[in-house]
């Protein structure tokens, strides 16, 4: 797996629209995914990808992620998408409608060819219903991998299910599963009731939160605030983190395998997701500062 970053917020924007390319690179997005499939007419996909390189080569990002959202694989315009990406100002490829593993490998080769082998993530998207039910096997089958992400749109059109929490509740289980069994991230798919709705908005953030989802695609500037907050650890819970880290290596130097801090049995495969916890809240307050 890929080193672990801030990904509470990850930005898709269209790659043809030059002037919402740099606007992103402006806004509290934690990763920014330009893209060049759905959101780009087939006509102007070659104008998206221009704008991209140059908007890559160009922009300060201030540290956020630099993400591109190719063509799925074996389509007419992967390797289209691949040949004009600049790799030196490039941190990760997001990937459509996986599928299968072999997608992944596939992928991995090309990159690893054209980047002159180059170490660039990989967020893999699964929204369709094989795509969810093969989540494990696809998890496993890059070393590339940072984070599942998932799209409901293909999912709920082949299922014939409706865009509610009801009917999400399964696909989500299963990415937030599989991601979690290879050390992965998992990306929650965005809010889409409605665009505005803040209140909306964090309430679905925080539900995909308490499933170990790490983030959440945002399509709107208006997503970003409550989003980000939503995967923001609070002081408290921070604060607990660090109690309970310091009591089992307090207890860890005398030779214990537990720590009992207020009441609790601290054991050591609960330290690192209270160690992930304390970074990802150290890191949101390096960027809000």
């Amino acid at each position: 797996m890929t080193a672990w970053r801030l990904r509470r917020t990850l930005m898709i924007t269209p790659g043809h629209r030059a002037d919402r390319l740099a606007k992103a690179a402006t806004l509290g997005a934690d990763s920014l995914a330009f893209d060049l499939e759905d959101g780009v007419p087939p006509q102007r996909k070659e104008e998206a990808r221009a704008a991209i390189r140059e908007a890559l080569t160009t922009l300060d990002f201030g540290g956020r992620e630099r993400a591109v959202r190719i063509n799925g694989v074996g389509t007419p315009d992967f390797e289209r998408d691949l040949a004009s990406l600049p790799w030196g100002s490039l941190d990760a490829i997001m990937v459509p409608k996986v599928e299968a593993p072999d997608q992944l490998r596939q992928l991995d080769a090309r990159v690893a060819t054209l980047s002159g082998g180059q170490r660039v993530a990989v967020i893999a998207t699964l929204e369709t219903p094989r795509g969810v039910l093969n989540a494990l096997p696809i998890a496993d089958a890059s070393p590339n991998l940072a984070a599942l992400f998932f799209g409901p749109g293909d999912y709920t059109l082949q299922t014939g299910g409706a865009l509610t929490p009801r009917v999400l509740d399964f696909p989500r289980h299963v990415i937030a599963a599989a991601a979690g069994a290879v050390g992965a991230q998992a990306i929650d798919a965005p809010y889409l009731l409605g665009l505005r709705d803040v209140a909306g908005t964090k309430a679905d953030a925080l539900a995909a939160r308490e499933l170990g989802f790490s983030g959440k695609v945002v399509f709107h500037p208006d997503q970003i605030a409550p989003v980000n907050e939503a995967f923001t650890p609070t002081e408290a819970e921070v604060e607990k983190c660090r109690r309970y880290v310091a009591a089992f290596r307090e207890a860890a130097a005398r030779g214990e395998n537990v720590a009992l801090v207020d009441g609790e049995f601290i054991a050591m495969d609960l330290v690192p997701r209270m160690e992930r916890t304390i970074a990802a809240y150290e890191e949101a307050r390096r960027r809000a500062a």
